[in-house]
């Protein structure tokens, strides 16, 4: 394993610390200490899963591996950047700015796309909060993928594996996550049809 360590820090959460690739800056490497790794090693299961299902990596990161030495793992995968190269805004630092109208419009849209493809392709996050999901806007529409939380958390992940199951939980979080940290946000009656 490359000594990742000494690479650029571009996050940092309870368990891992992400760093960006010093020669790929469209890839980062998420590591944790081996003794600390379960979302690490709960999220490498289901990239390996989606992988043999044939899930298009559109909406969430694109998955390139494991990283691994004898006192940390990790999961290599695509660095999301805006069309710039930089680290797009998540969604609590995108609706603190003032939008326009067409932003507005461009942010549900691209939240609704989000919501579709979960559901279509069961991928189910087990962590839908703000900070996990990105915002990048381009001139024709504004995308927002999720970037981290994903997989169901439960011993047994059966909505992982059983569609409808899956289903539900997604739509449950997606409610509880529109709820509690977009609505407050600013949202007209039209937009909460979403």
């Amino acid at each position: 394993m490359p000594d990742v360590r000494n690479w650029t820090i571009i996050g940092r959460g309870d368990e891992r610390i992400c760093y960006q690739h010093p020669d790929d800056p469209g890839r980062c490497i998420k590591l944790s200490r081996r003794e600390k790794a379960k979302q690490t090693r709960r999220e490498l299961r289901y990239f390996r899963y989606l992988q043999r299902r044939r899930v298009p990596f559109t909406l969430i990161p694109e998955f390139f591996g494991v990283v691994e030495d004898a006192g940390f793992v990790g999961i290599e995968q695509q660095l999301v950047l805006d069309d710039q190269g930089n680290l797009p805004p998540n969604v609590a630092e995108y609706l603190a700015k003032p939008l326009t109208p067409k932003q507005k419009s461009q942010f549900w849209a691209g939240l609704g796309a989000l919501k579709a493809y979960l559901l279509a392709y069961n991928v189910v996050p087990c962590d839908l909060v703000m900070s996990n999901l990105l915002v990048i806007e381009r001139s024709g529409a504004t995308t927002i993928m999720l970037i981290d939380g994903l997989g169901s958390s439960e011993f047994i992940p059966l909505p992982d594996y059983i569609p409808w199951l899956g289903r539900r939980k997604i739509r449950r979080k997606w409610v509880r996550f529109m709820e509690k940290m977009v609505e407050p946000r600013f949202m007209s009656t039209q937009e909460r049809q979403l």
